[in-house]
């Protein structure tokens, strides 16, 4: 049962290394001022977003892809990766948080204000990545993922347990 549960696990995890880590390099070369055009993968909207990043928040999606790939390849090796896992959804949240926080200013006020009916239209989510509501709507995805592999991790200690190792 815990292969059916493991891979889509890993799947995701994998996707969420790409996202932070293509997230924490993008800005990390829009920031430093590498002699790299970036126009060619990412619009001039998108350029001017990340210039408003600071390096705190690079270093956390940074952090945060290094965290999900380690508990990616400990879930496949059948190693307790829950806790490395909590680890990465730290950084994410934290990064988020910390955006919001200094964007806003208020970050209770923010999460007050979310729009719940846009939940109902995935597409409006879709076309709003940068919206609060689709940003909580990904920090929910990897609580479920964290919750798959709590699940997942229960099941190897048990196998292992009764390995007697």
């Amino acid at each position: 049962m815990t292969f059916i549960l493991r891979w889509p696990a890993v799947l995701v995890l994998l996707a969420l290394v790409l996202v932070s880590l293509g997230a924490a390099l993008s800005a990390g070369l829009v920031l430093s001022g590498a002699p790299i055009d970036l126009s060619v993968a990412l619009t001039e909207e998108q350029i001017a977003q990340i210039r408003g990043v600071n390096w705190i928040e690079v270093g956390l999606w940074g952090g945060a892809g290094v965290f999900f790939l380690i508990a990616a390849v400990r879930l496949i090796r059948r190693t307790q990766g829950f806790w490395v896992w909590l680890l990465g959804f730290a950084c994410y949240g934290g990064r988020w948080g910390y955006a919001q926080s200094r964007g806003e200013g208020d970050l209770v006020a923010t999460v007050q204000g979310v729009d719940v009916d846009v939940y109902r239209e995935p597409a409006a989510l879709a076309n709003a990545p940068d919206s609060t509501e689709a940003q909580l709507a990904l920090l929910a995805v990897i609580l479920i993922v964290g919750l798959v592999i709590a699940i997942v991790d229960h099941f190897d200690r048990e196998y292992w347990n009764t390995q007697g190792v």
